[in-house]
């Protein structure tokens, strides 16, 4: 049973949750309409500028400690290990901000720390770059595999272990710990001790998650959603899709048939994917768009493996495929037919 079954919060929780919620949105970029929002909050009870004022003194005093080792795969696709980097950050640092918010907003407890000066381990963000693919090992021996043009935001406390995707995709593999884990993206919330997750924030603000293995379970984020609702259990080799900005979790089963659980070695393997729909996915990796002209030949059907992180090789694959001549200009790379 799911600690939080039948339970419901009491109002000094829920006030404590929305407190330190805006003290830490109210440190990141304010907009006219978020300041409007926060206005009316604090406005509405003297209990609630006296809670936000409190969180606030906290998260100034807080200490945050930058840990991180990365993996970059050499030439041999074996990965060497650097040093680890450590250095103070003073005050409460950008990167990790977010993911306090998902500490008080996806637990029923109180906020680690509260009442005391907070003390977190925190990584820098983590990021690739185009047509990169990385492993980072995180502080608790976790290990975060970053797909192309990806950033995550990493903190570690010794109440809880949290990492926001803040866009592209990752793969977690989370080690057994007493701490929970939180994996957030959007409004959702994944929540493991254990697990091998994948988890992507696409374009079109749709979140896809994966259980590979373990045990995890997915929620939503949003201190708005009423208490009761329970965490949705996720299955393995079942993706569930929900959209990013919905404060109610609402998701969806979703086709793994054009799926790949090969992507952190750079490869794609499809049983059926239109052509124009596997460029695009390969275009990810590349400096420039790869495309086909013809409309015919884009929504031809292939199957088969390809090495969509290396661009020349894949494009030399489907010209021979396909019977096609490459035609490189300033907006990209066009294939034809010849």
């Amino acid at each position: 049973m799911n600690e939080n079954d039948g339970a419901k919060p009491s109002t000094n929780l829920l006030l404590k949750d929305a407190a330190l919620s805006w003290s830490i949105r109210m440190r990141g970029e304010v907009t006219r309409t978020l300041q409007e929002e926060f206005d009316q909050w604090r406005t509405a009870s003297p209990d609630h500028q006296r809670a936000y004022d409190r969180y606030s003194r906290v998260i100034d005093r807080s200490e945050i400690l930058k840990s991180s080792k990365q993996l970059i795969p050499s030439a041999a696709e074996k990965p060497v290990e650097r040093q680890p980097r450590r250095w103070l950050m003073a005050g409460a640092a950008a990167a990790a901000v977010i993911v306090f918010a998902i500490a008080i907003s996806a637990s029923d407890g109180p906020f680690p720390g509260s009442g005391a000066v907070l003390s977190a381990r925190a990584a820098e963000p983590l990021v690739t770059g185009r047509g990169e693919i990385r492993s980072f090992v995180l502080d608790d021996g976790s290990t975060a595999t970053l797909d192309t043009d990806t950033k995550v935001e990493v903190s570690m406390f010794s109440e809880g272990r949290y990492l926001r995707l803040v866009q592209g995709r990752a793969r977690l593999k989370v080690i057994k710990d007493p701490r929970q884990f939180r994996i957030a993206a959007g409004e959702g919330v994944v929540t493991t001790k254990e697990a091998v997750v994948d988890i992507s924030l696409r374009d079109d603000r749709r979140v896809v998650v994966e259980l590979i293995n373990g045990n995890a379970e997915l929620a939503s984020a949003s201190p708005r959603v009423p208490p009761a609702t329970r965490p949705i259990p996720l299955r393995r080799s079942a993706a569930l899709e929900y959209g990013a900005d919905d404060k109610q979790i609402r998701s969806s089963a979703r086709d793994r048939s054009n799926s790949s659980r090969e992507w952190p070695s750079g490869w794609a393997e499809h049983g059926s994917i239109r052509l124009d729909s596997l460029l695009s996915e390969a275009s990810r990796y590349s400096e420039m768009p790869i495309t086909v002209d013809d409309p015919t030949i884009a929504s031809r059907t292939v199957s088969g493996r390809f090495k969509i992180s290396d661009t020349e090789m894949f494009v030399s694959r489907i010209v021979e495929l396909f019977g096609l001549t490459v035609d490189r200009r300033a907006d990209g790379i066009h294939l034809r037919s010849q």
